[in-house]
């Protein structure tokens, strides 16, 4: 299998970071996972790559937290009842409308929806990458165990700075640029 990620061949997914959610994550690892979801979406952007956003039942988890819903600006999230992205219809759908073969994963909760998302692509012939500063669960041994398992099972497991540099490929591009502040 190749390691090595393709702009043109991947998609990002956020999964259910959302506000009721959010409050209930890990501590230790809160910022960090919310502002490598953001440099993610950036990346995604200024690559004109696809990008889906899951809710997971919005009405009692609210919406996409603010920080994250504002460079999502005009990519509508996709409400979802399943745990699993790739069990409903709609989200389905429009993960195989990419056409693009390997998914980018970052959200919340590490071992619950982000993981059988992720074993339900697996299983669908996707190519998954798992972003491990961008995932969070309540509480950090269900994260370490969820990543853990995800890396055995063949899923990519890569810090958000790796994912994003191979996705550029090379310094000095337009993109680059735009997007080399984001890691000072």
């Amino acid at each position: 299998m190749n390691a090595f990620l393709n702009k043109a061949d991947c998609f990002l997914m956020i999964v259910d970071i959302q506000e009721r959610l959010h409050v209930a994550m890990e501590q230790e690892i809160k910022d960090t996972y919310v502002k490598n979801g953001i440099i993610l979406i950036r990346t995604a952007s200024a690559l004109d790559m696809s990008i889906i956003v899951s809710e997971q039942y919005p009405k009692g988890l609210g919406k996409t937290i603010h920080e994250v819903a504002g460079p999502l600006e005009g990519i509508p999230a996709m409400e979802k009842l399943s745990f699993s992205c790739m069990r409903d219809e709609a989200m389905k759908g429009a993960i195989h409308d990419t056409g693009r073969k390997t998914a980018i994963l970052a959200g919340i909760e590490t071992h619950v929806c982000v993981m059988q998302t992720a074993l339900d692509l697996m299983d669908a012939g996707f190519r998954v990458v798992i972003a491990s500063d961008a995932v969070c669960s309540r509480r950090a041994a269900d994260r370490v165990a969820a990543l853990d398992a995800m890396a055995r099972l063949g899923i990519l497991v890569y810090p958000t700075e790796t994912i994003a540099f191979m996705l550029m490929e090379r310094a000095g591009t337009p993109e680059f640029k735009i997007l080399s502040p984001l890691f000072r």
